[in-house]
């Protein structure tokens, strides 16, 4: 159960299913991000500024922007993962978000940052982050405290010693959320979806900083690139990866939509 503390501090604990999991019964990539989403809508939705109250009410809408998550270890089938998340005070121009996962012996599992604007629908514009997190107690430092600033994400030109042969994801229902965009957790998944089986089977993603950068929609003609610095990334104990998914645009030319750096070691 969703619960948050004198500090304004979220918590919960979700349980590891199967269809969670990896091939190894492991916590797979995307379930992170599913936990990040959950976290924040739930915090959210108890402050009473949650996506389906914001959109009814206000005709406004959360979004992510950008998240950096370190994943210290995969966790296991049923292991329950205890949840902590809460807000920062405006970072530029964007809400923070924190997110934290421990096992039930206290181990670190992962850190998230996440940097969130709340859009304006009629205007197509966010709203200043303050307002964004009028609605949220934000802990005091001594508490809880991340620093909200992540640094600049690379871009993919640098990134030239290899590239992965482009992938072309096909989008399903399951894909599009309640604004009738794509969810940011598909980019994550088609992301993933670019790796060989055999280096998924290998690594395990321990760092990634991505950004969404345009929305997506169903019928939306998109590729994903990935890239490394090094010749030989796949057979290296700690290769990192760029990834871009663009789209198509009616002219032929091609729009970013999602970028990330990844840092992957052997499982």
């Amino acid at each position: 159960m969703f619960t948050i503390d004198e500090n304004g501090i979220g918590h919960d604990t979700m349980c590891v299913r199967s269809t969670d999991t990896d091939r190894f019964f492991k916590g797979k990539i995307p379930f992170f991000f599913s936990m990040l989403q959950e976290a924040s809508a739930k915090h959210s939705t108890l402050q009473h500024c949650g996506i389906p109250e914001m959109v009814s009410t206000e005709n406004k809408t959360w979004v992510i922007v950008r998240a950096k998550m370190t994943i210290e270890r995969l966790p296991d089938w049923m292991e329950n993962i205890e949840i902590e998340t809460w807000p920062e005070e405006p970072y530029r121009l964007f809400a923070p978000r924190m997110v934290t996962g421990k096992g039930e012996d206290g181990s670190e599992i992962f850190t998230a940052v996440s940097h969130w604007v709340v859009i304006d629908i009629d205007r197509k514009r966010p709203i200043k982050p303050d307002e964004a997190l009028k609605y949220f107690q934000i802990p005091d430092k001594s508490v809880r405290y991340i620093d909200p600033d992540i640094g600049r994400l690379r871009i993919a030109d640098d990134f030239k010693g290899f590239r992965l042969p482009d992938f072309v994801p096909q989008m399903n229902y399951y894909d599009t959320d309640t604004n009738g965009h794509i969810n940011n957790v598909s980019y994550i998944n088609w992301m993933t979806d670019a790796f060989p089986f055999s280096f998924q089977d290998s690594h395990r993603l321990s760092t990634i900083d991505c950004h969404w950068v345009k929305q997506t929609f169903d019928g939306d003609e998109i590729a994903v690139e990935t890239y490394s610095e090094n010749e030989n990334p796949l057979d290296t104990d700690n290769p990192v990866f760029f990834t871009r998914i663009v789209k198509k645009e009616a002219d032929g030319s091609l729009t970013s939509v999602f970028e990330a750096e990844t840092a992957w070691t052997r499982r």
